[in-house]
């Protein structure tokens, strides 16, 4: 995902760290959803009528489905009538779940099918606006649990399931959504027309979306496995096509590199959301202002799509493992461009995103497996983005070209359409590297913080000594930093301080004056540095 920060900065409330637990120990696990919802443009109420089939986890005498409750002007209100294997089931509806009685007669493994009707006005989940050309548009928009504010889910990551999205929408309306286009029928008696899209691959609820709109749409590349598309306002048609086009290219490098590509299409979307760029599987979701003809959609689009491997197919387990997910995409972009730029364009993105985690660290002293967050937008930081890309970097400097590459792709196998936390990324990296790598993953991943720099020079019987001080408030880093020493008559040395303490010094041979230095030359290292 790529985020519009100024939007950010809104307040959303989705529950706490502690309440996340809660899905962690959930008694069902969703195997299929079913939502068949009716839209108009007289109003923006929605009519839904969902079944959900679920396998029985473990003995309870109640469990919970996440929607929204309605208040005075939003919200969905259920029917009176919920039924569970066609039998009317006791259930309450209040504080955004649904709390449904279990049947005694229920056992462990078993598989049950609720059904459920409920109409009103999302909130926010279903955006449902004009877009910037002043037309109605009904966009999904679910990160990261919001998707219960449109349908009834279990809305965390942890738990993945099948799709089938069923939509009725005026005539006059395209739609997009994720999974395998089925269909294209005219509802009989009126001037609605039905879309029907069904996924057998499980996924998260943060990637399971509907996109309804006028909309232009054009395949770039028929493949017999997947489509490759792209769908964009008329008004934007020209410029559309044109800067979404690299999508291709961007596909085609991260096939080389992980693995096949996961879902059934790639369908590149002009969206009215409020994201820069929303990774939905297989159906991604661009803010309508990035469309511009300009060619300024790169980055953004292989963000995007790196996020189908990292985040969509192998998902983080629980929230604070959300790098591995922003983390991995905002690397990977960096990657491609080294691929494509060469290795001094990634290093112009690495530096940029350097000073983005230095500056945010000054206001958030948090790790990047973060289980004190209060908010889970509060997630969407450098931390969960630049950090983590860094943290990828440096475990690339430190284990090796090879071991780095074969290891990202066992992790994406071993966890591919499955939830993965950091602690499985450590064991697949240390099987594959054969380095123990706990003291790495401890001190760049779940302390805050990073090396801040102080360097000073002391001449000593005729040697320079270069002196390093770490000066952060945190214990010491481990780490090696390479320094170019600038001699008077223009050589230059490439000499390497190994930081084990506070301190580090190096002294330099006697002969030659050093009139400059140039720290971490090759840009490997995440760090600040300061001056007395």
């Amino acid at each position: 995902m790529k985020v519009l920060f100024s939007i950010i900065s809104t307040i959303f409330f989705f529950g706490t760290a502690n309440a996340q637990h809660q899905y962690l120990d959930h008694p069902i696990d969703v195997l299929n959803y079913q939502v068949s919802i009716e839209l108009e443009d007289a109003s923006n109420k929605i009519r839904v009528y969902e079944w959900i089939t679920f396998k029985l986890e473990a003995q309870c005498d109640s469990f919970f489905i996440d929607l929204v409750s309605a208040n005075d002007s939003t919200g969905m209100r259920l029917n009176q009538e919920l039924t569970i294997d066609n039998e009317q089931a006791d259930f309450r509806h209040e504080n955004d779940r649904i709390w449904i009685q279990s049947s005694p007669k229920w056992e462990v493994g078993s598989e049950h099918e609720i059904k459920m009707f409920f109409d009103g006005v999302p909130e926010t989940g279903l955006i449902i606006g004009e877009n910037k050309f002043g037309n109605r548009t009904f966009f999904g928009d679910n990160w990261p649990n919001r998707a219960h504010h449109w349908f009834a889910c279990v809305d965390h990551p942890i738990d993945k399931a099948t799709m089938k999205f069923s939509v009725i929408a005026p005539a006059h309306y395209d739609c997009i959504a994720t999974g395998d286009f089925i269909s294209r029928t005219f509802v009989r008696n009126s001037e609605k027309i039905k879309f029907d899209f069904a996924t057998s691959i499980n996924l998260p609820t943060k990637l399971m979306v509907i996109g309804v709109a006028d909309f232009f749409w054009d395949i770039y590349k028929p493949d017999p496995g997947f489509d490759v598309s792209a769908w964009v306002y008329p008004e934007n048609k020209k410029e559309g096509m044109k800067d979404m086009k690299v999508s291709v290219e961007v596909l085609e490098y991260f096939i080389e590199i992980l693995g096949p590509y996961p879902f059934e299409k790639l369908a590149n979307v002009q969206s009215t959301t409020q994201f820069g760029g929303m990774e939905n599987a297989g159906n991604i979701f661009y803010d309508e202002n990035a469309v511009t003809g300009e060619g300024t959609m790169e980055a953004l689009i292989a963000h995007e799509i790196a996020h189908q491997w990292f985040g969509n197919s192998a998902s983080e387990e629980d929230w604070p493992h959300l790098w591995l997910s922003e983390g991995f995409a905002t690397y990977l972009t960096d990657m491609y461009w080294e691929q494509k730029y060469g290795r001094e364009a990634m290093n112009e993105r690495l530096i940029g995103e350097r000073t983005r985690v230095v500056n945010f660290a000054k206001n958030y002293a948090h790790p990047v497996v973060d289980t004190a967050y209060k908010d889970l937008m509060h997630l969407l930081n450098p931390n969960s983005y630049q950090k983590g890309a860094w943290f990828l970097h440096m475990l690339r400097e430190e284990v090796g070209d090879s071991s780095f590459f074969a290891g990202i792709k066992k992790y994406y196998e071993s966890y591919q359409f499955s939830n993965a936390s950091t602690k499985d990324f450590r064991q697949v990296m240390e099987e594959v590297s054969g380095r123990h790598l706990s003291y790495f993953f401890e001190q760049w991943l779940h302390r805050a913080g990073h090396p801040v720099l102080l360097f000073e020079t002391i001449e000593r019987k005729g040697r320079t000594v270069l002196r390093m001080q770490q000066m952060q408030e945190e214990a010491s880093f481990q780490f090696d930093l390479e320094v170019e020493a600038i001699y008077e008559d223009g050589s230059t040395e490439l000499v390497v301080l190994s930081a084990h303490g506070a301190n580090a010094n190096y002294a330099f041979e006697p002969g030659k004056k050093i009139t400059g230095f140039r720290y971490d030359p090759n840009v490997k290292l995440l760090f600040e540095e300061v001056e007395y």
